[in-house]
């Protein structure tokens, strides 16, 4: 695993030491160094069976309109971002689904629909435009935002030649060919894709404001 790979579990307390998952080996901090706000829940105990590891904590932030993480990054350097939501309906409400937007800095990335039974996964590609990129949860009014796992991985030069600066890629979808199973991470791949059955790639391209 590379050194500047950084992978957060978020919603662990503060004095987690890390966990190395075990389907992927992929190792996994606290998410507490990276935002200063949100609440630690976990998904509901009847439906924890649904998910998998990292996906069962979440933190939630049920105060402010607009709450940040603030990953480290290196001016001038392509980097990919992937964000996990799991539901789960954490806070034990009869609520069937929540929605919000995601952000990287002052720029609409997406918009987040997540319903308690199930997992979300969303990239974007991007050119870092100071030593630190921040990624915002937005409260548009219908539930409160939450995250289960942040993932950063810096990208090399050549790759993905449509990310420049002033421009963010939004992964519409990648899908695999030549698996028989619905979904697969490579752990050779020195960027860890997620993988669903098709393997090709639409990016949505954004301008930044």
């Amino acid at each position: 695993m590379r050194a500047d790979f950084l992978s957060i579990d978020c919603g662990v307390e503060a004095n987690y030491s890390g966990d190395t998952d075990r389907y992927f080996g992929i190792v996994y901090v606290s998410d507490e160094p990276y935002t200063d706000a949100g609440e630690n829940h976990r998904v509901a105990p009847d439906l924890e069976s649904l998910f998998v590891g990292n996906d069962r904590t979440l933190r939630s932030f049920p105060s402010g309109q607009r709450n940040c993480y603030a990953l480290p990054t290196v001016a001038g350097t392509k980097h990919l971002v992937r964000a996990f939501f799991a539901y789960g309906n954490y806070y034990g409400r009869s609520s069937s689904s929540v929605e919000f937007d995601l952000h990287l800095g002052a720029n609409f990335w997406t918009t987040v629909y997540a319903d308690a039974k199930s997992d979300y996964v969303f990239e974007a590609i991007f050119v870092a435009w100071a030593g630190w990129a921040p990624v915002c949860l937005v409260n548009t009014g219908r539930g409160t935002p939450f995250v289960s796992v942040l993932e950063l991985r810096p990208l090399g030069d050549d790759l993905y030649p449509q990310a420049a600066p002033g421009l963010i890629l939004n992964m519409y979808r990648r899908q695999n060919m030549g698996e028989s199973v619905s979904i697969i991470r490579y752990v050779t791949c020195i960027f860890q894709l997620v993988l669903h059955v098709i393997e090709t790639e639409l990016w949505q391209i954004i301008f930044l404001q």
